[in-house]
């Protein structure tokens, strides 16, 4: 058989056509072939088989079955995948809406989940930080978060100054600050500690001090003037207080024993607690400082029951229980 010699091979109409160059190049649809076979228009077959190598440019539409493509690299404006992409190496990406990954995703600038949260079936690790960069921080404050420092130990941080540290033995170290119950009636709870058969409570749940003024009285007659000034500890239930009366006018008091009103807690408990107290400018004598059960009165009694009520300075200290 001999050869079919040809340039150009055209339709009856003149047009279109199959084009050959001197290279061996062949154009279909196209007069002047750029590569072995140049086709413009749409190629269709049943199948394709061999290796597809080389570059791919314009648009592929239409592919269907479950066709197996190798390539160097992919570069796409945008691209929808509605099934699953099994990557074995490394994925890098700029933005994706979905990520499903068995190995290792590692993004260049972050991770943003804008809804939905975050769900971690298993270990999530993060970077130490640092007291001035928490490792993790919330949005718009990068030097407030958690860092951890060293081994096994957790820190918060606020301001870029550490908070509060759990060191490696459970200890709970207060760096800055104080330590806040916005709750009343909660505290700090002893009750794994042994206690007596009598106990009744393991909640430390007050602690205050202050000043308070006594007010001075007589159980008869009245007096005249007085100084006084005293300062109390209340610890859970229990107060102290201390406090002095500096009696500079007797008046007409009299009577068996002096009263001091004006304690800062209602006395409770049932027991009557007794203090002491001394005169300090007169003669010296002591004497015992008592509260009656749900009073804020304090009597003060010489030690015989006699009468006291004198231009002296009475200076005493008793601790007694409240409910307040």
């Amino acid at each position: 058989m001999s050869d079919i010699r040809f340039n150009r091979w055209l339709h009856n109409s003149g047009t279109g056509g199959v084009t050959q160059d001197s290279s061996g190049n062949i154009g279909i649809g196209s007069s002047v072939p750029r590569t072995a076979l140049d086709v413009v228009g749409i190629v269709s077959a049943t199948s394709f088989s061999g290796a597809l190598t080389g570059n791919v440019t314009g648009n592929a539409t239409g592919l269907s079955g479950t066709p197996n493509i190798t390539v160097g690299n992919i570069i796409a404006s945008s691209a929808t995948i509605s099934g699953n992409v099994s990557v074995a190496g490394t994925l890098t990406y700029e933005d994706v809406t979905n990520v499903d990954s068995v190995g290792l995703v590692t993004a260049r600038t972050g991770v943003r989940i804008d809804a939905g949260g975050l769900v971690v079936v298993g270990v999530t690790t993060v970077a130490a930080g640092s007291t001035a960069a928490p490792s993790i921080t919330p949005t718009g404050d990068s030097n407030t978060g958690i860092f951890f420092p060293s081994a096994d130990t957790i820190a918060f941080g606020e301001g870029g100054s550490e908070a509060l540290r759990i060191n490696s033995s459970g200890g709970v170290q207060i760096a800055n600050g104080n330590l806040v119950f916005s709750t009343a009636g909660t505290g700090i709870d002893f009750s794994a500690n042994a206690n007596a058969s009598g106990m009744t409570s393991e909640l430390l749940d007050d602690y205050e001090e202050g000043t308070w003024t006594p007010i001075a009285t007589s159980s008869s007659g009245s007096i005249t003037s007085y100084l006084s000034g005293g300062n109390y500890t209340k610890i859970g239930d229990t107060v102290r207080v201390n406090g002095y009366i500096n009696i500079t006018n007797q008046g007409s008091a009299g009577g068996q024993y002096l009263n001091s009103s004006g304690l800062p807690f209602t006395s409770s408990g049932g027991i009557i607690p007794i203090g002491v107290y001394r005169e300090q400018a007169v003669n010296g004598f002591l004497g015992t400082a008592q509260i009656t059960d749900g009073s804020t009165t304090v009597y003060f009694l010489r030690y015989d029951n006699s009468g006291q009520i004198i231009n002296g300075n009475f200076h005493f200290t008793i601790t007694y229980k409240t409910s307040t």
